[in-house]
């Protein structure tokens, strides 16, 4: 290999790393962005979180959420029938009370269907797993409509709430 072969496979060698530096550097920033603009979280009083959830309950009255919890934990999907209608955005607003850690995240829905392939995990709540019978499908989001998912309440004052739009 003569010497000028060899400076220009040494100059795209050196190109073709500092493009992938670039790269890696603005997918790390674009995540990091991401999370900045979907993910809220505050160190706040039970009262003040509990004034919170009511403000956000308020829009659900007399509505009955798509997953329940029995009294041990088990989730039940009501699998919807009817119309299916777009996912705009899955919101989930939660509450610590351990560590007063109120929590809002917003889920795009083109996130929702692009990264879980339909299948989507709430809560780690144990039902989620691989047990065909238990399964939330974005499917089933999506013949729910817009409206509540999920409402849990804990003994200790920790709370999720969980809606779509």
């Amino acid at each position: 290999m003569d010497q000028k072969t060899q400076r220009t496979l040494i100059s795209v060698l050196v190109a073709s790393v500092i493009v992938v530096g670039v790269l890696a550097i603005a997918a790390v920033g674009g995540t990091a962005f991401f999370f900045y603009r979907h993910i809220h979280a505050s160190v706040t009083g039970q009262e003040s979180a509990e004034q919170t959830f009511a403000d956000a309950r308020a829009r659900f009255a007399g509505q009955a959420p798509l997953v329940e919890l029995t009294r041990e934990d088990e989730a039940v999907v009501h699998h919807p029938e009817g119309a299916r209608h777009d996912v705009q955005a899955l919101h989930a607003l939660a509450y610590d009370e351990r560590t007063g850690k109120l929590t809002h995240v917003d889920v795009p829905g083109w996130l929702l269907r692009m990264m879980w392939h339909g299948r989507l995990r709430i809560a780690n709540v144990g039902a989620f797993d691989d047990e065909a019978t238990a399964k939330l499908t974005l499917d089933d989001l999506e013949r729910h409509g817009p409206g509540l998912v999920m409402d849990v309440r804990r003994h200790g004052g920790s709370q999720l709430l969980v809606w779509t739009e």
